[in-house]
């Protein structure tokens, strides 16, 4: 699921520069988070993506 998402996070920003899907490169770091404050399953991602595409 986390590589789905990256990938079409990805080839939004290479589509608003205007770059080849595949000689963009981006920048990501994610965290997954698996349990909410009561210690119930709640699967989620935290992403801070770099503001370009190189």
């Amino acid at each position: 699921m986390l590589v789905i998402v990256q990938r079409v996070i990805a080839g939004w920003l290479a589509d608003q520069v205007g770059v080849d899907h595949a000689s963009a490169q981006c920048g990501a770091v994610t965290l997954i988070q698996r349990f909410g404050s009561a210690l119930n399953l709640n699967v989620h991602f935290h992403m801070l993506w770099l503001d370009g595409v190189y």
